[in-house]
């Protein structure tokens, strides 16, 4: 059997392999962190924000291919003068012979093509991976804990100051967003408010108008994220808003990730009862907008 593996652009047929080549990643690394393997799902079903990367960035998603399988994918989107990795996962069994080093360099020159000027990643916790993010330019800027804790505990907050509405998809309304969002975030994000509300169906709450915005929320019963505010403290009075829908709809849990430099969130949460689950690790060329008010939907599309 031939050892040569061919890098080549991905294709929505290569998907079911590519999930399971994500879920065989993640065993892996849970294994050698202590983590029981068999809690981390494992199917070939993609995720929607996997189909979403392919289909919305094309010749940003990549396949490493070994005598016909799948050993390895990368994924990133581009977003204003931001290169982001969304995804680098490998087959266990062809990691160590720099097939992720590989599949980032392919990723990366296709955001690089399209004029990004920054490149970023959100880490996990395993070194090599760090290494291999430095070595291309991406240097340690921040921690971002994933916290779990008890939705009740959100009511907690302060109260919104203004109204709250749900934020249509209008014209109008994604103006208002996008605008928000390059103030924060320091680029927009229209195409992603989209899918947040077509695709992944999450719900989502606004403190202002469209005319006057203070900040929004994305959420589900399980999670809270993307949420970005004009200031830190108006996050709490989102989450507030947050935490008072989801009691209507009976979450218990909730997760958020969030970022080391937001100290009110972190600290608020952090005495309100939630507990770290885990950290991964913000590395950038160099540092990008305002993570004081600002709590990612994770790591694949921040």
């Amino acid at each position: 059997m031939s050892t040569e593996i061919e890098y080549r652009a991905a294709r929505e047929e290569d998907l079911p392999a590519m999930r399971m080549v994500q879920g065989l990643a993640v065993r892996d690394l849970a294994a050698r962190q202590g983590i029981d393997p068999a809690t981390i799902p494992l199917d070939d079903q993609p995720t929607p924000p996997m189909r979403y990367l392919l289909r919305s960035g094309p010749g940003l998603s990549w396949v490493a291919v070994r005598a016909g399988r799948i050993a390895g994918f990368s994924q990133g989107f581009v977003r204003g003068g931001l290169w982001f990795l969304s995804n680098l996962f490998v087959d266990p069994q062809d990691q160590h012979g720099g097939t992720g080093a590989m599949l980032l360099q392919k990723c990366l020159r296709a955001g690089l093509r399209r004029g990004a000027r920054i490149r970023a990643v959100a880490s996990s916790p395993e070194l090599a991976a760090q290494a291999l993010y430095a070595r291309a330019g991406m240097v340690p800027r921040f921690p971002l804990f994933v916290l779990s804790g008890p939705a009740e505990a959100l009511r907690a907050l302060p109260p919104p100051r203004a109204s709250t509405v749900e934020p249509a998809l209008s014209g109008e309304w994604i103006e208002a967003l996008g605008a928000l969002d390059e103030y924060v975030w320091g680029m927009r994000r229209d195409r992603d408010h989209r899918f947040a509300r077509r695709e992944l169906k999450l719900a989502a709450v606004a403190i202002g108008s469209a005319q006057d915005l203070a900040g929004y929320a994305y959420y589900c019963p399980e999670q809270i994220g993307p949420l970005c505010a004009r200031t830190p403290r108006v996050q709490l009075q989102l989450l507030r808003a947050a935490g008072d829908a989801l009691a209507h709809c009976g979450a218990t849990r909730v997760r958020l990730t969030v970022p080391g430099l937001n100290a009110a969130v972190l600290i608020a949460l952090l005495n309100g009862g939630f507990r770290i689950a885990f950290s991964n690790l913000f590395m950038a060329s160099r540092l990008i907008g305002r993570f004081d008010r600002y709590v990612p939907s994770g790591g694949t599309l921040l």
